[in-house]
């Protein structure tokens, strides 16, 4: 009976941090961006001049505006209090593609897959 109790507490102090560290819906869009962004940019050229770096910048600028406002648009937080979903269509079916916890958002999923998902909507 006593391990009972004391797995019970253990399980209730893990809900109580859990309740208390559940990462907000920002978090979400940002992890997705960072996600597409970082997927689109690919190897950088080592060997770049100014001029072309300054137009990857430019580049890199505008396509995280853009994978930001798709990602806000599609994006759906479901929050359970002590964790949160983040859902939106992928491959045609309404899908989890990142979960929260622990003040940390975890992807699901393939960064170039929602790319891909992102030419198929333009």
């Amino acid at each position: 009976m006593r391990i009972l109790i004391k797995i019970l507490i253990v399980l209730g102090i893990i809900a109580g941090v859990m309740l208390f560290t559940c990462p907000e819906e920002q978090n979400h869009v940002d992890k997705l961006t960072q996600e597409i962004v970082n997927s689109a940019q690919g190897e950088q050229n080592e060997d770049a001049g100014i001029l072309e770096e300054l137009g990857n910048v430019l580049a890199g600028s505008i396509s995280e505006a853009v994978a930001r406002v798709y990602v806000k648009s599609q994006l759906k937080v479901e929050d359970y209090k002590v964790l949160n979903v983040g859902k939106m269509y992928y491959d045609g079916e309404k899908r989890v593609v990142t979960i929260g916890a622990f003040n940390h958002v975890f992807c699901l999923v393939r960064a170039y897959d929602l790319m891909d998902e992102v030419d198929n909507r333009i």
